[in-house]
């Protein structure tokens, strides 16, 4: 009888934790769900009263309209590859120190460590204005050289890289070092395979972050030919405020690349193995 019980209270919570789960994630995905169908409606239906949620009449004239007004193409381009730049030399430089930082041991490893994760306490607006005359005196202003170099070093990606490195046990390496391999070799052909979870984690995250990135881009860049695609979509909400099928449609076109980036990268993110190669 008390196992019955325990069965019916067990499979309550069960229940109780999918209505939890359920209503959390309605919270997420309803504004964004609601973005997209309003980028597909006719401007008099996105104004009327009581609001549809489906558009009565689907239409992809606010995607054209937005998209000859942005300059899509252009703006998708230098966002695109300011992102994938950063989001490489960021990573692969991360990768690099942590191994470094994980796998050696050198005088002052520990001091320069905590070193690089102080900087994690400093916010950006309080090296901004310093980092920007830097810039400007290596004459780097207006270009994407000021805004994929400052930006080339990651102590949280280091720090996380650094305590996965730990995961690896170093008789693997010892081993690879007595069959003659280099120190780049296990590098890259050992160590970086087995990385494989936290890099596909780290990749999203950055190349989230590194796409979104408004503040930067906006101080450095003024050429509108270089503009990234958050400052081109912050001018032209400040130009069609009131045209909302317009800014739905440019909205879905900023957050379309990063959705991709998520699906293409999240079986490595929940597959979670981070010693497959060690069965």
């Amino acid at each position: 009888m008390s196992n019955a019980f325990a069965f019916r209270t067990l499979k309550k919570l069960h229940l109780l934790n999918y209505i939890i789960v359920g209503l959390v994630a309605a919270t997420m995905v309803l504004p964004f769900l609601w973005m997209v169908l309003t980028s597909f409606k006719m401007r008099g239906e996105i104004l009327s009263f009581p609001p549809s949620f489906f558009p009565k009449v689907w239409t992809i004239e606010n995607y054209i309209d937005a998209a000859s007004r942005l300059n899509v193409l252009r703006i998708y381009w230098n966002t695109l590859s300011v992102a994938v730049t950063k989001t490489f030399i960021q990573i692969y430089l991360s990768a690099l120190l942590g191994f470094v930082f994980g796998k050696y041991d050198f005088k002052y490893k520990e001091i320069i460590f905590y070193f690089i994760l102080a900087t994690m306490i400093l916010p950006f607006e309080v090296y901004m204005i310093p980092l920007y005359r830097m810039m400007v005196a290596a004459k780097w202003g207006d270009s994407y050289l000021a805004l994929i170099v400052p930006m080339m070093f990651s102590a949280y990606a280091t720090f996380l890289m650094r305590q996965f490195m730990f995961t690896i046990p170093n008789d693997l390496l010892d081993a690879a070092r007595m069959d003659g391999a280099g120190e780049w070799f296990i590098f890259h052909r050992l160590v970086v395979p087995l990385c494989k979870p936290v890099l596909a984690t780290l990749v999203s995250f950055y190349f989230m972050w590194n796409w979104n990135d408004f503040l930067w881009p906006l101080i450095v860049i003024s050429n509108k030919e270089k503009m990234m695609l958050p400052v081109a979509l912050s001018g032209f909400v400040a130009e069609h405020g009131t045209d909302y099928g317009l800014i739905m449609a440019g909205a879905v076109m900023a957050t379309l690349p990063v959705v991709v980036v998520f699906v293409i990268f999240q079986r490595y993110v929940v597959q979670g193995i981070s010693l497959t190669g060690l069965k």
